[in-house]
């Protein structure tokens, strides 16, 4: 396709024709969605198609969206919320193999339709289809946001399941979520991105993801491991004690169900860092994890066995890794902020 004689979508070397960019959907009717914005001067311009139609031929549909119809297409979707008790709004992001993103805000004017829906109609839930963490400047003004990624082609049965109750939300963020631009592991330092003369740097070093926010002391918007679920759960009678002589040990504590439907968590066991060993170390690391499916107001004891090698460090100097021996605390919850319980291990090298 060709805007005055420029090609809007043109072939990238060793890349299919849709890995390209531009593709965003399909269509109600299957009709392929490729879109661009393009800066028009006043005056007349010429579009022009390319293609080979086959033995039956090609159809195309061409739309354009300006400041003007995007209003009337707002407009129209206030006018649905106010009369609607309640509303799902469907938010995407078209990410695509070999581009990065270049900010966590979700793209076109999408922000503000939420704002303008929320604003007519606060029980609307916002249902996100997108490859990765997103920001959420109007999250307080929404009833509820369901994070479904790229669900793949079950994933309107799915949506469906979990929108009106059937089934239990039971996953959870594999990433932290960040507030906004300013303030995630590489805002601020061009080195790690985009880069610099065409090379980025890795320097975070062991502070990778959650470790960064918790290491910087920066809030994230959703952390590590975060997820809700329709009902409530409680964690009591934290013990953790040593197994064997090789460093590992067990994690024990009791999960309940204080809510009035079945439900899922996921037991999360944090471990903080070994004041025997001098090298950098994160505030916390993931030890272990236990998905609990419970029926209301069922409870049950849970063990997660933290292995030695989660515990240890890599020591550059002796090009090995080190065991991260003595007085350990150990923080169990259902996310990387929210740990209810705290205790403490002594961890002992196998000739400790």
């Amino acid at each position: 396709m060709r805007l005055d004689g420029v090609e809007l979508f043109p072939p990238a070397p060793g890349f299919g024709e849709y890995f390209t960019g531009g593709l965003v959907s399909s269509a109600p009717d299957g009709l392929s969605v490729r879109r661009k914005a393009v800066p028009l001067a006043r005056g007349g311009h010429r579009v022009e198609i390319l293609a080979k139609g086959g033995a039956k031929g090609q159809t195309f549909r061409l739309r354009r969206v300006t400041s003007a119809t995007r209003a009337r297409d707002v407009a129209e979707a206030v006018r649905a919320a106010r009369s609607a008790h309640s509303v799902v709004l469907f938010a995407y992001e078209d990410a695509t193999e070999g581009q990065d993103r270049t900010t966590v805000a979700l793209p076109g004017h999408q922000e503000a339709l939420i704002e303008a829906v929320t604003a007519s109609n606060p029980r609307t839930t916002v249902v996100l289809n997108t490859s990765s963490a997103t920001s959420m400047p109007w999250l307080e003004r929404t009833a509820a946001v369901l994070q479904m990624y790229y669900p793949g082609q079950e994933g309107a049965a799915a949506t469906t399941a979990v929108l009106f109750g059937d089934c239990d939300p039971g996953g959870r963020l594999t990433q932290t979520f960040p507030v906004d631009d300013d303030r995630h592991p590489t805002a601020g330092d061009p080195r790690r991105y985009p880069g610099v003369d065409g090379v980025e740097e890795y320097s975070e070093g062991v502070h990778v993801g959650h470790r960064w926010y918790d290491a910087e002391g920066v809030r994230p918007l959703f952390p590590f491991g975060h997820g809700l679920s329709y009902t409530t759960f409680a964690y009591e009678d934290l013990t953790a004690r040593p197994v064997g002589r090789g460093g590992g040990f067990d994690v024990s504590f009791r999960v309940r169900n204080t809510g009035r439907r079945d439900g899922i968590t996921v037991a999360q066991v944090y471990v903080g860092a070994s004041p025997d060993v001098r090298l950098d170390q994160a505030v916390r690391v993931l030890g272990g994890y236990r998905r609990v499916a419970l029926r209301a107001g069922e409870a049950r004891r849970v063990t997660v066995r933290v292995a030695a090698r989660t515990l240890s460090l890599w020591d550059p100097g002796r090009h090995d890794w080190v065991l991260g021996t003595g007085r350990r605390t150990v923080q169990v919850g259902s996310s990387s902020r929210e740990l209810p319980l705290s205790g403490v291990v002594h961890v002992k090298g196998a000739r400790g």
